[in-house]
């Protein structure tokens, strides 16, 4: 349980990470949903709409979540190896299988609620959408997949080969200050060879390789910032798991520049719709809807268009 003297403290502080700039991009409505209509929506003392909010935020669509299951289980199996257990591959596959149906069963749960960390659902079941037992078994063939690559690859291969004394150890939930501004990401996986930093991330989906510039151009400038490295002293990699592919991504302190012009203009444009930049204060009304092609997608439909149910 949390104390009073930090639920006291406890403050919805403004930042600023990749997704969040994706978010507000693709609807500032739903922005302002997943990051500011939800608060405190955990608390039994909330009114309904909020807690509702809550609820409807932690909803995961079926391609995020077997990404994240697979970014997951290869964590688990970097994580062992480090401490020296070796993982088999097919240990690996029958723990990624127990998780697969434990959530799947989680999901069909009528009285999850949203309120534990550990509880799950997924967007299509919310929705009545479902999901058939034809996209489960691919999905979960798309999850084998990704593990086979990952353990017969040349980067897992380089990464066992490299001492463990080597690899960077990172935090989950990384952070720094920019400007002010308390900036979020996740590296997945960082190691020196010679006098540079090599950051891997991993991949599962169909993103554009655009995006991955711009991703990997921040995680640059947060390991430039904390280990007081040049640009050319780092190198980026994104390894798509799905399709066994290793795309490098060069860094040069002109890109870094362009990032960090990148994220203070993000950042503004999100402060000008804030009442209170002091307070982080954000009304519901401030922030336009983007009706169209997102809304069949977006985890807030039910509280934000009519017609959607409660």
């Amino acid at each position: 349980m949390l104390s009073s003297v930090f639920m006291d403290d406890f403050r919805n502080e403004f930042s600023w990470s990749k997704s969040r700039a994706s978010v507000f991009k693709e609807c500032p409505r739903k922005y302002w949903f997943n990051h500011y209509g939800f608060w405190n929506g955990w608390l039994a003392s909330e009114e309904d709409r909020v807690k509702r909010i809550y609820y409807l935020k932690k909803l995961l669509v079926k391609e995020l979540w077997i990404g994240s299951l697979v970014h997951e289980v290869v964590a688990f199996i970097l994580r062992k190896f480090r401490f020296g257990e070796v993982i088999s591959l097919s240990y690996a596959t029958a723990f990624l299988k127990k998780r697969f149906d434990s959530d799947f069963e989680m999901s069909k749960v009528k009285e999850y609620t949203g309120f534990s960390s550990r509880a799950h659902k997924f967007f299509e079941d919310e929705y009545g959408i479902g999901i058939s037992d034809d996209e489960k078994g691919k999905m979960l063939e798309k999850a084998k997949r990704c593990l086979r690559n990952f353990f017969n690859s040349d980067v897992f291969m380089e990464i066992r080969r490299t001492p463990v004394e080597d690899w960077v150890t990172l935090e989950d939930f990384l952070s720094f200050d920019f400007e002010g501004t308390r900036i979020f990401l996740s590296i997945d996986f960082a190691m020196k060879k010679g006098d540079k930093i090599i950051l891997y991330d991993w991949k599962t989906g169909d993103e554009r390789l655009a995006d991955f510039d711009l991703q990997l151009s921040l995680y640059a400038l947060y390991v430039a910032g904390k280990f007081g490295i040049s640009a050319e002293r780092i190198e980026t990699r994104i390894f798509n798991l799905a399709i066994d592919k290793v795309d490098s991504f060069e860094v040069d302190e002109g890109k870094l520049e362009r990032m960090r012009g990148y994220v203070r203009g993000s950042v503004l444009e999100m402060k000008k719709l804030l009442r209170d930049v002091t307070d982080n204060e954000a009304v519901e009304g401030d922030f336009e809807k983007c009706e169209g092609f997102w809304c069949s997608r977006c985890n807030f439909r039910k509280v934000c268009l009519e017609g959607w149910g409660s």
